[in-house]
């Protein structure tokens, strides 16, 4: 009988044991793998969108977190960082009016711009709360992203842009077709960022036949603008492109 007794304590030790050890690790698990808070305040007057670890020469959408209207807060849900030495950055893209209504004849065009050093880089620590502001650019502190082209149609029938083998797309309504008239199509041209300026000699619009246009050295910030007639291209007349308007 003492000895029946015995064992019985033994078994509901075991399983007492074990049942606490589950427990424990479990309650460890949920710890590490709490979310963070990360409240993104945007003080400027600019759309801001927020890109998380963004290669800048390998966009890729995925990396949006969010976007902020101005003055407002966005509260985002981010989980720690991956690597607890070196963090995560945060990339803040100012959403700029590039051209607008009636001069696409469509709808208003924002691209993007940046300041310089002002992406954010800190550890996102497991169950924290942070708040990161993205600040109002001063006069001459935005800096356009890639390069633009605009493109008047005075021919007689609608064109398409190419660049090489590669159709471009209006930023306007992502139309492949350019009508004739007076307003213009506004086209973006990526640029490396390890570059200052980027050569563009194989440009050419088509109709019923190709129509190049002439070899230029194209620079962030400026604005190249060509009009197309039948089988001519003139231009680029260029404009300095002020971000701040």
């Amino acid at each position: 009988m003492q000895k029946g007794f015995s064992l019985f304590l033994l078994i509901s030790f075991v399983i007492l044991s074990c049942t606490t050890d589950d427990t424990g690790n479990n309650d460890n698990n949920d710890n590490d793998n709490l979310p963070s808070t990360v409240n993104f305040f945007n003080e400027s007057s600019f759309k801001v969108d927020i890109y998380k670890n963004l290669n800048p020469d390998y966009f890729d959408p995925t990396t949006l977190v969010c976007t902020v209207d101005p003055g407002n807060t966005y509260k985002a849900t981010i989980y720690a960082s991956s690597d607890q030495k070196i963090g995560d950055t945060f990339y803040p893209r100012y959403k700029v009016l590039l051209a607008d209504s009636l001069e696409t004849g469509t709808s208003n065009i924002y691209v993007d711009a940046q300041r310089n050093l002002s992406n954010i880089s800190f550890v996102v620590e497991s169950g924290k709360t942070y708040t990161k502001t993205i600040p109002q650019p001063l006069t001459g502190d935005l800096k356009f992203i890639n390069g633009y082209i605009a493109v008047q149609n005075m021919g007689a029938a609608q064109v398409q842009i190419l660049r090489a083998d590669t159709m471009l797309y209006k930023l306007d309504d992502q139309g492949a077709y350019l009508n004739q008239g007076s307003n213009k199509g506004y086209y973006e041209i990526t640029i490396s960022s390890f570059e200052n300026t980027l050569n563009i000699n194989q440009l050419k619009a088509f109709s019923s036949s190709y129509v190049d246009f002439p070899s230029f050295d194209m620079e962030r910030g400026k604005l190249y603008s060509f009009t197309v007639n039948n089988t001519t291209v003139t231009g680029p007349t260029v404009t300095n492109l002020n971000p701040m308007r």
